[in-house]
């Protein structure tokens, strides 16, 4: 019977952040990790890590859910670019106010509403299908077969979407799943290579 194995991956608070998506664990925005990722140099996740002091657990849930939700989070960029200008042409005040009039983001969240935690569920698990290892909903690529293709940065995330013929949300929704998860995989890829060693040898 196959199961869906959900990963949380931002939270949200109406009096914080004005209800825009949040990397969890912080109150760090998560266009902050698409911006890096957009930006012509296309920083890698660990330089993203390294930069915001991140795990890679929480680069790859913000690209996930940028993937899956990128008309919001575009949104919040041409917020930024029209703040901008206003501050250059009409200064801070105008700024400001310009800003605080906007509306809320359309994210489902209700004045008075607690802070809530998002989730994506890109991942399931079936025994039949991949030996029950956990793969990618709409087909049979196992979280295992990213991560040997990412994880030693032999192809980067726009190759390993063609090669597996899946999406960008896909492939950070399967390398969040991975850090998340690190030891079952590890030692799935091992036991995948020694079977493939053997198999070699016979």
């Amino acid at each position: 019977m196959k199961t869906i194995e959900s990963i949380d991956v931002v939270w949200r608070d109406l009096k914080r952040r004005s209800g825009r998506p949040c990397i969890l664990g912080r109150s760090l925005k998560v266009k902050y990790v698409a911006q890096w990722r957009l930006a012509s140099d296309k920083r890698s996740p660990q330089e993203i890590a390294n930069t915001y002091s991140l795990s890679l657990h929480q680069v790859h849930a913000a690209l996930a859910y940028y993937y899956l939700h990128q008309a919001e989070v575009n949104s919040e960029f041409e917020e930024d670019r029209i703040f901008s200008e206003k501050l250059e042409t009409l200064g801070a005040k105008a700024a400001e106010d310009w800003l605080f009039s906007q509306a809320v983001p359309a994210n489902g969240l209700r004045k008075g509403a607690p802070p809530r935690t998002e989730s994506i569920n890109l991942i399931y698990r079936d025994p039949e299908v991949q030996d029950g290892r956990p793969c990618l909903l709409g087909g049979d690529v196992s979280v295992s077969d990213i991560v040997m293709h990412l994880r030693h940065g032999a192809i980067d995330d726009e190759a390993a979407a063609a090669r597996f013929e899946i999406d960008l949300a896909q492939v950070h929704a399967a390398m969040t799943y991975y850090y998340q998860n690190q030891a079952e995989i590890d030692a799935d890829i091992a036991a995948r290579a020694d079977s493939l060693e053997q198999a070699r040898l016979v």
